[in-house]
């Protein structure tokens, strides 16, 4: 079930692109690895049910909520409608007025012969971010897969932060990406930002994107946030991750499979059952062997209708609000019916979130089988008031994710816990943190 060679390729070559910018305060220049890979298939989202005309009705099959355009959210930081403030790094920096994500122009960043492109932008008198995430309007045309990295400078080269989104080689539009921290070096003073950097690397392939409407939101809460998520439906996430997370009363979010539920290795309907009891969101995973995006839109629009009713008839109303997409991989028709029939989708995504997402049909998941980064990624959310979003697959010996790796990371978690800076939630309890 798993299709990652391509981001696993595009995971380790992004650190030899990273010598373009030596000397430049480059994102190499963090002092942490960058090697997360996804586990499982990359996600773990949760999915609404549906009626015959896919549109459902509140009490019934959870309908999305969104009551206003999410990329509405926040105060616009920089529509990019001026570029006179905004210096190159390295590439090409232009004006773009044929594909623009609002307004009349958006702005191409690309250099043809690889390595690296950016830009960036001066903050003299210090920009304040204390209280604040970002997220940014993106669309992502080479490398495919790619990463786009924005580095906070907060004041100087030797105290920054870096935000790093990886966007799928299957992305063929405008998506909004919440920039959650995952790196830092020194000691960062979000009080005085002095500039702000944003840059995508390559291994010599092509570079050529194009960003829009940066904005800033409000952070509702002073605490972090981390969910826990199972993905294609093991029957490890019964008898090891769900007894452990009973005794450290914890909630998490696990994946259905119509097609695995009650086969050999995979979770039966009377666990997720007794798991939904507990506190768990049973969520949907339209998962038919083929990523969605080599589908047409009537038949991603099929399949994710039918799993959603799925849960809906087995009763999981909770759930099936929320949807993990397959092999974390979605093209613009994908997010799209994400939002038309769901609350929440999840993907991989290599990074934190904001709280509550901003990009609600992709929220970034990280890999638990990376003990190192999920531990890092949890570390920030903690100390920056982020969301991060653990997926993990198969659970045991021999498997990507040990027993005793997975409650590593649970007494990580229950660490910051005891020192109030988190707290476990589950997507139907971030959904209603964000209705609050």
């Amino acid at each position: 079930m798993k299709r990652n060679s391509n981001r696993r390729a595009f995971l380790t070559t992004t650190a030899a692109g990273a010598a373009a910018f030596a000397g430049c305060g480059a994102f190499g220049d963090s002092g942490q690895s960058d090697t997360q890979t996804p586990e499982g298939d990359g996600t773990a989202t949760q999915a609404p049910a549906q009626t015959e005309n896919g549109t459902g009705t509140p009490e019934e099959t959870g309908t999305p909520t969104q009551e206003f355009d999410y990329t509405d959210r926040g105060t616009v930081l920089d529509d990019f409608e001026d570029l006179e403030y905004w210096g190159t790094i390295q590439g090409d920096v232009s004006a773009e007025t044929e594909d623009v994500f609002r307004g009349s122009q958006s702005v191409r960043i690309q250099n043809p012969s690889g390595g690296g492109a950016g830009m960036y932008k001066a903050y003299p008198d210090g920009l304040d971010l204390t209280k604040n995430n970002l997220s940014i309007a993106v669309k992502m045309e080479k490398p495919s897969p790619g990463k786009l990295a924005m580095e906070v400078i907060a004041p100087a080269r030797s105290d920054h932060l870096v935000c790093r989104r990886y966007i799928p080689d299957a992305m063929n539009g405008w998506m909004r990406v919440d920039l959650g921290y995952t790196g830092l070096r020194g000691d960062p003073m979000l009080k005085s930002v002095q500039e702000l950097r944003i840059v995508v690397l390559s291994d010599g392939e092509p570079i050529n994107f194009v960003v829009d409407d940066l904005r800033k939101h409000k952070k509702p809460t002073d605490k972090g946030r981390v969910m826990l998520s199972f993905s294609d439906t093991y029957a490890s996430q019964y008898d090891v991750a769900f007894q452990e997370l009973q005794k450290r009363d914890m909630s998490a979010m696990v994946a259905a499979v119509p097609d695995r539920i009650n086969s050999d290795g995979a979770l039966t309907t009377g666990q997720l059952r007794e798991m939904q009891d507990a506190g768990w969101d049973v969520v949907s995973s339209p998962h038919i062997g083929t990523p969605l995006p080599e589908l047409s839109e009537d038949e991603q629009r099929r399949t994710i209708k039918q799993t959603k009713e799925y849960l809906r008839l087995k009763g999981f109303r909770e759930g099936m609000r929320f949807m993990s997409i397959p092999y974390g991989s979605y093209n613009r028709t994908t997010l799209d019916l994400v939002d038309e029939f769901h609350e929440y989708g999840f993907a991989y995504g290599a990074g934190p979130n904001a709280i509550p997402p901003v990009g609600t049909s992709a929220v970034s998941t990280v890999s638990g089988a990376d003990l190192n980064g999920a531990a890092r990624m949890i570390n920030l959310a903690a100390k920056y008031n982020q969301l991060t979003v653990v997926n993990f697959g198969n659970i045991g010996k021999d498997q990507s994710v040990d027993k005793e790796h997975f409650n590593h990371l649970l007494d990580i978690i229950e660490d910051w816990q005891s020192q109030d800076k988190i707290e476990v939630t589950t997507p139907s309890g971030l959904l209603k943190l964000q209705q609050s």
